[in-house]
C-alpha cells in the first residue's frame, strides 16, 4: 500500500445526507438515485450517526415492511472517523478495528466527506507513479486536441469525447466502470 497517500487525496467530499426523521424508504431511494453506499445522518450540520446500503438491507429482510421505519430506527450512532491527514493505512486499520467499511471524514469538528473500503481498496492498488503518469498522458491528450481545434477543427468534432481514466486515451464511447470513466478497451480488460 503507498504509505505517501492520504485519506483527504482518496475521500469522497460530496456525501448523502438525511435526517433521523427521514423516513428509511425515502432514504435508500435517494441512496440508489445518488448512486451512494452510505448516507450520513445529520443533526443541523453535525454528524451524529450513518446508515449504509446493508443497513437498510437487513431492515428489509428483518421487518418486511419499510414504510414505518425511520432513519433513526436503523443508523449507526457515532459512526467511526477518520482524519483527512491520515494514511491509507490508519484509515484501513480503522475500518478493520470496527468492523465498519465505511468512515467519515472529519476535519476537527467539521465533516469533510466519507472514504469507503472500495476508495482504499482502489487507491492501494496504484503504483506510486501511476497517478502522475496518468495526469501527464491527460494533459498531453488535452494539449493535443487543442492544438488540433486550433489548427481548424471545429468544437463539434470532439463535443462527445472524454479521456479515459485508466489508460488517458481521448475516446467517444466511455462508459463507467469500478467508479471510473473508461474506454471499452479498459472495459475489456
Amino acid at each position: 500500500m503507498n504509505g505517501n497517500v492520504t485519506v483527504g487525496q482518496v475521500m469522497r467530499r460530496d456525501y448523502v445526507g438525511a435526517s433521523e426523521g427521514d423516513a428509511l424508504a425515502e432514504t435508500a431511494a435517494l441512496m440508489l438515485e445518488e448512486d451512494v453506499e452510505t448516507v450520513v445522518v445529520l443533526r443541523g450540520t453535525d454528524p451524529i450517526g450513518m446508515v449504509t446500503q446493508r443497513d437498510v438491507l437487513e431492515t428489509a429482510v428483518e421487518r418486511g415492511d419499510l414504510a414505518s421505519v425511520t432513519v433513526a430506527d436503523v443508523m449507526q450512532n457515532n459512526p467511526p472517523t477518520v482524519g483527512p491527514g491520515e494514511t491509507l493505512a490508519a484509515a484501513t486499520d480503522r475500518m478493520s478495528g470496527t468492523d465498519s467499511r465505511h468512515l467519515l471524514v472529519m476535519e476537527g469538528d467539521e465533516l469533510a466527506g466519507v472514504i469507503t473500503e472500495h476508495d482504499v481498496v482502489t487507491a492501494s492498488t496504484l503504483d506510486p507513479g501511476v497517478e502522475s503518469e496518468r495526469v501527464e498522458t491527460e494533459r498531453a491528450t488535452v494539449d493535443a486536441v487543442t492544438a488540433t481545434a486550433e489548427a481548424g477543427a471545429t468544437d463539434e468534432e470532439y463535443s462527445n469525447q472524454g479521456i479515459c481514466e485508466l489508460c488517458g486515451s481521448l475516446s467517444r464511447d466511455l462508459s463507467t466502470f469500478n467508479g471510473q470513466l473508461v474506454c471499452s478497451d479498459c472495459k475489456n480488460v
